[in-house]
């Protein structure tokens, strides 16, 4: 009788004990649920945090980008004007210097002034601008075009004086080709300057959402946003008429 009451009194002992570790396994796995849902809670809000930080530092580079890229077309875009409005008065030059001695030399005068004023007010912004430095390269390779017409003007009328017939003939069709190339030249840099305008205002596209695998974006510029362009007419400017052939 008494060794059953000694084997019940440890079988209810080592049960409790197994109903108490039970108890303690199953305490100790919800602790540590709970720990492991705390951990992505804190995982999330700094993934959240991150995606946050990396596009205001995006926002903020494309910002500095459009800054900078709208001071740049604003210098540029009047810088451009003062260049087209040379180029208008180098095309009417050419224009009236093919009428020889009947054309007005007091005009003739005012346009190569005016001409060379436009260009070396904006000659200065276009040479420090990265793209700027081919059109003042290109407005200076065609004033020397022109001065190369203007001396084969004179050579031509040494020959006409001197009635070298078959030399004169020759000399007029290589004069025109030389009038056609100032003329075509002219054309080509006015739409160069347009083109460079466009290229700067560059539309911008919408940034693609960052995710946690890109990098942290720097403050380069990036794709600026759309900048008010300029319509740049190809020929002269009101009240003067576009070139005309021979």
């Amino acid at each position: 009788m008494v060794n059953v009451i000694e084997a019940a009194l440890i079988g209810g002992f080592i049960g409790a004990v197994i109903v108490s570790a039970i108890g303690i396994l199953v305490d100790w796995r919800r602790v540590r649920q709970h720990a492991e849902e705390r951990q992505r809670e804190r995982v999330h809000t700094l993934e959240v945090r991150v995606l946050e930080q990396r596009h205001q530092l995006r926002q903020a580079a494309m910002e500095d980008a459009a800054r900078l890229r709208d001071a740049r077309f604003a210098r540029l875009n009047q810088d451009a004007r003062e260049l087209a409005m040379a180029l208008f008065d180098l095309e009417r030059l050419a224009r009236l210097l093919q009428w020889g001695q009947s054309a007005d030399r007091a005009e003739l005068d005012r346009l190569e002034v005016s001409a060379h004023a436009r260009f070396e007010s904006a000659r200065a912004g276009l040479t420090l601008d990265p793209d700027g430095g081919r059109l003042t390269a290109t407005f200076e390779s065609l004033t020397g075009d022109i001065e190369q017409y203007k001396s084969m003007l004179q050579s031509h009328h040494v020959l006409v004086e001197a009635r070298a017939v078959d030399q004169v003939v020759a000399h007029a069709d290589q004069m025109e080709a030389q009038r056609a190339k100032v003329v075509e030249g002219i054309m080509a840099a006015v739409r160069e300057t347009q083109s460079l305008l466009e290229s700067v205002a560059v539309p911008i596209e919408a940034p693609a959402s960052p995710t946690l695998e890109d990098p942290i974006p720097s403050s380069a510029p990036e794709q600026p946003r759309l900048a008010p362009r300029i319509e740049l007419a190809v020929g002269s400017p009101p009240g003067e008429h576009s070139a005309v052939g021979g």
